[in-house]
């Protein structure tokens, strides 16, 4: 009798072939093969993410090597789209020189408008004589001087020559172009020596210029305070770094006036150089920036702010170089000016004029209150990206146990001197520097020491005040006698009453 067939499980015999289907479970548990659309994704995502990590790699390094601080109370705080003023300095620096020899060759005003692509020139003449904060009056390139010269006396916390002369400079332009009656202010500041200046024509590969006509100039000064002689033949031409700062710089042939126009030429004709080269070109500039213009090019334009990276590249693409409006300073668009010795004075209404001529070519208000960008659904997305970023490094820094940025304070003034319109003047000399006043008061008593109460925490402001108003700074509560919802209290006492 034969035995049954012995049957495994499923019944199936001992040493046949079993063919398994495939089954979705299995599928489930190895995942589909690659496709070459997923392989193709991955590649275009590392194209995208490794170029984007290098920029930002390369733009802090380049942040490292010329980012300074704005030693100003009241500096701004975001990159406003819809336009930004910068002011230009050129700085004349020699070897040698212990800081008595520094001083603003070139002061321009940039204005800038992203959104557009629009940009505005204001070229002020070294000679023009101004009200200098701490000096009295002077030629207006002596404020950078005497900013440089004085750091400690004129702004609080640990302030550099170069930063306290950029924000001196700028203080005394906003001061005589007036722009802050419209709300503007002079945002940030560029300082470039000449050095800096002819490296970085060179790094362009040169400019083209079209020189109006012949220039000569018998006594050109050079670094070691000689002179020589330089010229100019009328035409196209073909400049270096070294002939472009010449060419900026000469005056004898003519005068002040006709430099600063020549100055604006050169800046445009850098720009045009700049987008005739190519973005391969431009990538090889940026490249090299650090090494170039570290040491010889100072900013505090946030330049490693991705707001501030994106402005910068919607005007570069969106702006036409030869639709650059220029103005300056001279007899030809102010009629009404003084020359008192080598300085020149200049009727208020006429550079008035002047301002809001540059101010409206650059597509800005010039109504006392500038409209309000609010309804503008980007603005408003770049000003909470912008605030937002500001938030999370300032709980990064409270983690981190590290120092924050003061807030803007409110400041009272309280008479305390018994001299008729005391706290009125000291309220508009604070005023005029930037900080944020509130209506001045009388003081209930006498005193003879001004005394500067810091009622919410605001060190740095009222060590700034107090190198402005002398006194005595004083952490804490007010004194019950003194009623003020301000953060900053000055009770200006007899010390101070002297005009």
């Amino acid at each position: 009798m034969n035995k049954p067939e012995r049957r495994l499980r499923d019944g199936v015999t001992p040493g046949s072939t079993i063919i398994l289907p495939r089954t979705s479970r299995i599928r489930k548990l190895v995942g589909p093969p690659p496709t070459t659309k997923s392989r193709r994704w991955v590649w275009v995502l590392f194209g995208i993410l490794i170029p984007l990590v290098a920029f930002f790699i390369q733009l802090n390094a380049i942040a490292r090597a010329v980012v300074a601080n704005d030693p100003r109370i009241d500096r701004p705080t975001s990159v406003n789209f819809d336009g930004f003023t910068v002011l230009l300095v050129g700085v004349d620096e020699r070897a040698g020189d212990e800081g008595d020899g520094v001083r603003s060759d070139t002061l321009v005003l940039l204005r800038v408008n992203p959104r557009e692509g629009r940009m505005s020139l204001l070229s002020i003449p070294r000679d023009t004589r101004v009200d200098v904060r701490g000096r009295g009056q002077g030629k207006i390139n002596s404020a950078y001087a005497y900013g440089y010269l004085h750091p400690n006396d004129l702004y609080a916390g640990d302030v550099s020559q170069q930063e306290s002369g950029m924000a001196l400079a700028a203080e005394t332009v906003e001061s005589i172009t007036g722009i802050r009656q419209y709300g503007y202010r002079v945002d940030y500041m560029t300082q470039l020596n000449f050095a800096g200046f002819a490296a970085l024509v060179d790094a362009l590969g040169g400019i083209t210029v079209d020189v109006p006509k012949r220039i000569v100039d018998d006594a050109y000064p050079t670094a070691d305070y000689g002179v020589m002689r330089i010229e100019f033949a009328q035409g196209v031409q073909r400049m270096t770094g070294e002939q472009a700062l010449i060419y900026a710089r000469t005056r004898h042939a003519d005068n002040d006036f006709g430099r600063n126009q020549r100055q604006q030429q050169v800046i445009q004709a850098m720009l045009t150089e700049m987008r005739q080269r190519g973005p391969f070109a431009i990538i090889g500039l940026f490249n090299q920036a650090p090494d170039i213009l570290g040491g010889t090019l100072k900013t505090t334009m946030p330049l490693n702010n991705p707001v501030m990276v994106a402005a910068l590249v919607a005007t570069f693409f969106n702006l036409e170089v030869a639709d650059i409006a220029q103005f300056r300073m001279a007899p030809d668009s102010i009629e009404r000016y003084t020359v008192d010795g080598s300085d020149i004075l200049w009727d208020p209404a006429g550079v008035k004029a002047l301002v809001e001529l540059w101010l409206v070519s650059a597509g800005a208000s010039t109504t006392a209150t500038p409209v309000s960008v609010s309804s503008d659904v980007f603005n408003q997305f770049m000003s909470d990206t912008a605030k937002t970023w500001t938030n999370l490094q300032t709980q990064a820094r409270t983690l981190l146990g590290f120092s924050q940025t003061e807030s803007v304070a409110r400041i009272q003034v309280f008479n305390g001197a018994r001299v008729g319109g005391l706290a009125r003047r000291v309220s508009d000399q604070l005023a005029a520097v930037g900080f944020t006043t509130d209506v001045p008061g009388d003081a209930p008593e006498l005193i003879t020491e001004t005394i500067i109460y810091d009622v919410n925490g605001h060190p740095q402001q009222a060590a700034q005040i107090a190198k402005i108003i002398p006194g005595k700074v004083v952490a804490g509560p007010l004194p019950e006698s003194i009623q003020s919802s301000a953060d900053i209290v000055i009770v200006v006492g007899s010390d101070n009453a002297n005009p």
